[in-house]
């Protein structure tokens, strides 16, 4: 497998895939295609990030993005392209990540949604354990919530990685 770090031209290939992440996660809405390009041309901009596109003959099988600081790092995107699963893609793609992004000795972390068991069984045989539970509370109105609260856009499905196969 190997890899590619996206560029600006990527944008729009990786907001698709960032979509279908949202829909595959929780049935999608949220967030138009134009914006969900901006946020991804911001990340590929952000030094702190890494847009990495991994490949097999040519074709893009796989998508993670990856914020690195000192000692860590965050998975916040992790994708398999539909039609490339069920093969050990995933898996692959995941050895490669570890092999060629994140430096050996960093501590990583990443957020699945609880309703995806599918992740939550992908990334436990690659490795990874429980180590936090996130909580929220919608607004009960579907406006904003005084208390604090958010839904998705508040933060929480952003960073889900779980099978991401996640946004």
């Amino acid at each position: 497998m190997e890899i590619r770090y996206a560029t600006e031209g990527d944008a729009p290939f990786l907001a698709d895939i960032n979509r279908q992440l949202i829909e595959d996660e929780w049935g999608g809405g949220g967030m138009s295609l134009e914006r969900l390009e901006a946020r991804m041309r911001r990340w590929i901009a952000d030094d702190e990030y890494r847009a990495v596109l991994f490949l097999e003959d040519g074709a893009t099988v796989a998508y993670s993005l990856v914020s690195l600081d000192e000692d860590s790092a965050f998975i916040r995107h992790f994708f398999v392209i539909k039609e490339h699963r069920g093969r050990g893609v995933g898996r692959r793609a995941i050895d490669t990540l570890f092999s060629q992004v994140i430096p050996p000795g960093f501590r990583t972390t990443l957020d699945v949604l609880a309703s995806n068991q599918g992740g939550h069984q992908f990334w436990r045989s690659v490795g990874f354990g429980d180590y936090a539970i996130r909580m929220e509370r919608l607004p009960r109105d579907g406006g904003a919530d005084p208390e604090g609260g958010g839904g998705p856009e508040a933060g929480a499905a952003d960073s889900g990685a779980g099978g991401d196969i996640g946004d």
